[in-house]
């Protein structure tokens, strides 16, 4: 009896003296962070249509290290890393979304910084930006494609509209028919530039639908328009 209880006493040192280094390593992972050098810029804000609901287009400033070093990427000045929506009316508040993006812009014609952002033409907010770093340099920028995004006015329901790969490269919302119609370029030539060297595409997606956009004009339409360019358009042989 004297012998297990000896044995239990020896197990009950043992998983003791096993806490503190338990302890020491938990210690090691708590080390300081870089977030605490960032700082949330909420500089210009806007209500929609006088709803009482805003939008603080979001930017972020870095206070520099003891070694002047940063640790953080720079973010074009006139992009956004993400909007915060608050209703002033609830005191509720919500990220557009948690996912990696670059926001280029918002209803276009309708912002014009901590003036009201009118959407009289249509029920949404519109977005352009960036969230797939397509040449895999581990940035976002204007090397990436760009894409469509909308929600409803409360900064809700955020969903791509434009296919993925594909640059957008304009775009208007129809307001007779609910659809967004648009064009966007893709990569014909597989050396990761959207340029004037690749094709261009026309896209149309009703907004209100789940389905995703598909093209305006048939691939037999566009093979008879480079067999008519083709027949008209070839260099003379000097």
């Amino acid at each position: 009896m004297k012998k297990n209880i000896f044995i239990l006493s020896m197990i009950s040192v043992l998983s003791c003296s096993g806490n503190p280094e338990s302890t020491a390593d938990s210690s090691n992972i708590n080390q300081e962070s870089p977030i605490e050098n960032l700082n949330v810029q909420t500089t210009n804000f806007s209500e929609i249509d006088s709803s009482g609901v805003l939008m603080f287009p979001l930017r972020m400033g870095e206070s520099k290290r003891e070694s002047e070093s940063s640790s953080y990427k720079e973010i074009p000045q006139s992009e956004f890393w993400n909007i915060m929506f608050y209703n002033s009316i609830t005191n509720n508040y919500y990220l557009l979304t948690k996912d990696k993006i670059l926001i280029e812009n918002f209803n276009d014609d309708y912002y014009n910084d901590a003036e009201t952002i009118s959407t009289n033409k249509t029920n949404y907010i519109f977005y352009t930006a960036r969230s797939l770093d397509y040449n895999k340099d581990k940035l976002l920028n204007y090397q990436d494609p760009l894409y469509l995004y909308v929600s409803n006015k409360k900064g809700e329901n955020f969903r791509q509209l434009s296919p993925n790969n594909f640059n957008l490269e304009n775009w208007r919302y129809i307001k007779s028919t609910n659809k967004i119609v648009f064009s966007a370029s893709k990569d014909s030539n597989k050396n990761n530039l959207f340029d004037d060297k690749d094709e261009v595409i026309a896209f149309e997606v009703n907004v209100d639908s789940k389905e995703l956009a598909k093209e305006i004009f048939s691939n037999e339409t566009k093979n008879e328009l480079k067999k008519l360019y083709d027949r008209d358009w070839k260099k003379i042989k000097k």
